[in-house]
């Protein structure tokens, strides 16, 4: 029997597990120098897992112009100085899934951590103690959430902040984790075009990654909130990861809200595929607020310094600041990649559930899952290449290229397909070991190359004029100067056998046939019949 704490950190491969031996943490990484802007009903920060870790806050809670507590008060520091308390728990078990160093009161380590234990907090206090905004009720509709509003302008205004008696790394706010809903009487419906979605996406363009919770509507819900439809922003869903860090018997979580976001009517299909990505979010072990002890209160000038790890929550709440963690591990791994940038490297790494439930989009997105299951080691890993090979700067999150399938005999067949999401593809290029780029071979080409219009490539390659041993080969789609995120397969090369550098065209023409006869099948092995049922299909390749 192994004990590992929770198992939300080395579920999501943050740190490292026996069921996953290299985690994300392996490759040097903490979230040092990040800053999360919790977004919430405050944090307290003198918990000691999260001791240390408070660089800036603000009470937007306090500055609703109606709200009694703070006419009373005089009003809050709106320079970054305010520390705000939680009198709610919400707040601060959140930031503890996020970044929580698992340190005990005696000092002693225990194994509840955050996925980024190394990132700062800059805590924005949205939420009252009830957990409600100012007056929020069932009865009073609320036409929008004041305080959080003025909460998220505030961080958009201080990004760049130096903050004082910070050092220079730990200034600005790099990442918004926001797992809010806009009322409690909010059910979904929107179509992104609210002030509340808006605001997310203003903070994307403007360099500050948001990661948000999807919701707790379940698979009947009526769209997403405004809070969760952000056309741009991270939304994640939630799953059930069985109280076990092994993910093969993970599942969507009941509660998690589903996809899609109601169509806004911009001729754009793409944003209306939310959630994009899923974490574990049941039953994880919460760092404890000042409130939840009993014996502890913020009123009568008591804090969670002596507070530990325990009680379990469930929610896409619990979800979104695991995945808040591991940008930050992504920002701190390859600090050029743009907000749009990183959302791909996370979507791009994910593995993979449920089937496709908007194919005619996106072969790969899925309204539970998102694109899959996020992976802290693989999005790292990737941050790290794109740095090292210095094609940051390269990558356009619009243009897709996906591995399908290798096979190796005679001849190396590497098979996937590429697309533009805004429109086409020019060519997919390959290379061996970071050698010379190379065009890929192409099969069952559309009549007009536009966006959304998917076509197969092949990497063929002869193993004999490859050198003996193992190589990496590195497929990419581009357009113009731009590319996409790369896939990459390990090939075995024969050496030395060959007497020429390419392949047979009757051998080619072979190859591509059996690939293209390959690819169809997973099309049409997609296809059901009227009642729902797989469909047997007889089909033969003809000339």
């Amino acid at each position: 029997l192994v004990f590992y704490g929770d198992v939300q950190t080395p579920a999501v491969k943050a740190s490292n597990s026996s069921d996953y031996p290299v985690g994300a943490w392996d490759l040097g990484l903490s979230g040092s120098g990040i800053n999360i802007a919790m977004v919430d009903t405050g944090v307290d920060n003198e918990h000691p897992g999260l001791v240390g870790k408070f660089v800036a806050g603000y009470d937007a809670v306090c500055y609703v112009h109606s709200d009694p507590q703070c006419i009373l008060a005089g009003g809050r520091e709106d320079d970054g100085s305010f520390d705000p308390d939680d009198g709610n728990q919400h707040g601060t078990a959140c930031m503890g899934m996020a970044s929580a160093t698992g340190l005990e009161a005696d000092g002693t380590q225990s194994q509840f951590y955050g996925s980024a234990p190394d990132a700062g907090l800059v805590d924005v206090r949205i939420g009252t103690d009830v957990g409600a905004g100012p007056f929020e009720n069932y009865l009073l509709e609320q036409e929008f959430y004041e305080s959080a509003m003025n909460g998220l302008q505030w961080i958009i205004d201080h990004r760049d902040d130096a903050w004082p008696g910070v050092d220079e790394e730990g200034h600005g706010i790099d990442i918004i984790s926001l797992s809010w809903g806009i009322t409690s009487h909010e059910d979904g419906g929107s179509d992104g075009s609210d002030m509340h979605s808006r605001i997310l996406d203003e903070a994307m363009e403007l360099g500050i990654v948001v990661s948000n919770a999807a919701g707790n509507s379940g698979e009947d819900n009526d769209g997403l909130s405004g809070m969760s439809a952000s056309s741009l922003s991270i939304t994640v869903a939630a799953t059930d990861d069985k109280n076990t860090v092994n993910r093969t018997d993970d599942e969507i979580a009941g509660y998690s809200s589903r996809g899609p976001r109601k169509d806004n009517g911009d001729g754009n299909p793409l944003n209306e595929l939310i959630p994009e990505i899923s974490a574990p979010g049941t039953n994880i072990v919460q760092a404890e607020a000042c409130v939840t002890s009993g014996s502890c209160n913020n009123f009568l000038g008591g804090d969670a310094s002596e507070n530990t790890y325990t009680g379990r929550g469930s929610g896409t709440s619990y979800a979104t600041p695991a995945v808040s963690g591991i940008i930050a591990l992504v920002m701190e791994a390859n600090s050029e990649l743009t907000p749009l940038q990183i959302k791909e490297v996370l979507k791009h790494t994910s593995e993979i559930r449920g089937e496709p439930s908007a194919p005619d989009v996106d072969p790969y997105w899925n309204r539970e899952f998102g694109y899959g299951m996020v992976d802290a080691l693989a999005s790292v890993e990737l941050a790290i290449f794109l740095r090292d090979s210095g094609q940051t700067g390269s990558i356009d999150p619009t243009l897709q290229s996906h591995g399908l399938n290798l096979t190796q005999t005679d001849v190396i067949n590497i098979t996937g397909h590429a697309w533009g999401q805004a429109g086409s593809v020019d060519r997919v290029e390959y290379r061996v070991d970071s050698g010379p780029w190379h065009e890929a071979t192409y099969s069952d080409l559309p009549g007009e190359l536009g966006a959304l219009t998917p076509f197969l490539w092949h990497v063929i390659l002869d193993p004999r004029e490859l050198s003996e041993g193992q190589h990496i080969v590195e497929v990419h789609a581009s357009s113009g100067g731009s590319h996409s995120l790369p896939v990459f397969y390990e090939v075995t090369g024969e050496g030395g056998g060959g007497s020429s550098r390419g392949i047979p065209t009757a051998a080619l023409g072979l190859v591509v046939l059996v690939a293209m006869g390959w690819a169809g099948s997973l099309v049409l092995a997609r296809m059901r019949s009227p009642d729902g049922e797989e469909a047997a299909i007889d089909a033969e390749l003809v000339d």
